[in-house]
């Protein structure tokens, strides 16, 4: 005769390897069916008591990563975040989480498969940063679906996405090839974007949102708070980086010359446009939100696009010997030229709108060491008397 099993509190035998497990939540009855061993049914029955004692239990849903990754980028993503990062974080769901994570149940998603989804993306020669920003998006993701209880943990945290390399501003050129660089662009018409990138250490979608009324000509300051931002609709005029890159940038008398001259050669264009001639008018011609970097005289406050600025500026460094030469180069050589001549890291960063002086230390710790180095040098003059007599 074959012993009957024995009943288990809390299962029931639904099939040959199917088990369904009750529980109570909150004064509600909850069922799950699983399949498997009584042994598994066992342990998932006992993960559930636990997970409910340490109030991290989540009721059951069929809802895929796929499927609540398309509610979350709409009802959460799209209004906490500018147009600019919700297409950014939205282009990483789409091309990369959901073809690879879609289908699988959001409360089954396990770290062993997003470790699988970051080896193969980089196994097919994604860049690391780009494979981190996956990771990052990913958790947003998830910790929105925890907060709300439909996950009882966020997986994310665990994965193991590469490693950051060491930041990098990019390339700063010496004093003598600036001015050589700078030289070159003195009768081009985008000579003062140039000097402004050089000579203020600002984005250059910075400078392409900046308008007239942000310069104090009084003062001798530039107030950056607002920056160009590509988007899928268009050139957006939007809020900076971040917070610290509000900023205000102090000008010297030379680069204020030069604004002034721009200022005047774009009431000039104003008056003819307007068939005015050389006639002056006491009121500017200009409109409220006039850009310094318009895309055409005839809309003041149209931006224009960085990517020709950029591609001009690296034809004519190629010329010049320096190739490869980015336009976001000429703020990493303002902040170098600027730390090797001893000005101090605090003033560096709040003039590159860094969120704190880290940041700065971080990207450019090369400096700072050529700076200890001299002050190494200076500090053994100091001691030179005494070492000589012992």
């Amino acid at each position: 005769m074959v012993k009957k099993a024995k009943k288990l509190a809390g299962i029931d035998r639904r099939g040959e390897s199917k088990w369904r497990i009750r529980y109570i939540k909150d004064g509600k009855r909850h069922t799950e069916t699983i399949a498997g061993s009584q042994e598994d049914a066992v342990s998932r029955r006992n993960v559930i008591r636990a997970e409910i004692a340490q109030n991290n239990w989540t009721a059951p849903t069929n809802m895929t990563v796929g499927e609540w990754a398309a509610t979350w980028t709409e009802q959460y993503l799209k209004r906490a975040v500018s147009v600019r990062s919700y297409d950014r974080q939205k282009t990483i769901i789409d091309r990369h989480i959901v073809p690879a994570l879609g289908k699988i149940s959001l409360q089954k998603l396990s770290v062993i498969r997003i470790n699988e989804l970051y080896r193969k993306l980089e196994a097919d020669r994604l860049h690391a940063s780009t494979v981190r920003y996956v990771h990052v998006v990913l958790g947003s993701c998830f910790k929105s679906a925890a907060r709300i209880g439909i996950i009882a943990r966020n997986p994310v945290p665990n994965a193991s996405p590469p490693k950051a390399s060491a930041q990098s501003g990019g390339r700063a050129l010496t004093q003598l090839e600036l001015d050589k660089l700078l030289t070159a662009f003195r009768n081009d018409a985008l000579f003062l974007i140039v000097m402004l990138a050089a000579g203020t250490g600002a984005r250059i979608n910075e400078l392409l949102a900046l308008e007239w009324r942000a310069v104090d000509w009084k003062s001798n300051v530039l107030r950056i708070d607002a920056a160009l931002k590509p988007t899928s609709a268009g050139l957006n005029r939007g809020t900076p980086k971040t917070e610290r890159s509000r900023r205000t940038i102090r000008l010297d008398d030379g680069l204020i010359s030069l604004l002034k001259i721009e200022r005047e050669a774009q009431e000039h264009q104003q008056r003819e446009l307007r068939g005015m001639g050389s006639v002056a008018t006491i009121r500017s011609l200009l409109p409220d939100g006039a850009l310094v970097f318009p895309a055409s005289p005839v809309d003041p406050i149209k931006p224009r696009r960085h990517s020709p600025i950029s591609k001009a500026l690296a034809r004519r460094a190629a010329k010049l010997g320096f190739g490869g030469l980015r336009f976001h180069d000429l703020r990493h050589t303002h902040a170098t030229l600027l730390l090797q001549a001893g000005v101090p890291v605090a003033a560096v960063s709040a003039r590159l709108g860094h969120a704190n002086a880290a940041i700065t230390l971080g990207i450019y710790s090369h400096s700072t060491t050529d700076a200890e180095a001299a002050a190494a040098k200076v500090a053994g003059l100091l001691l030179a008397n005494v070492v000589k007599s012992t």
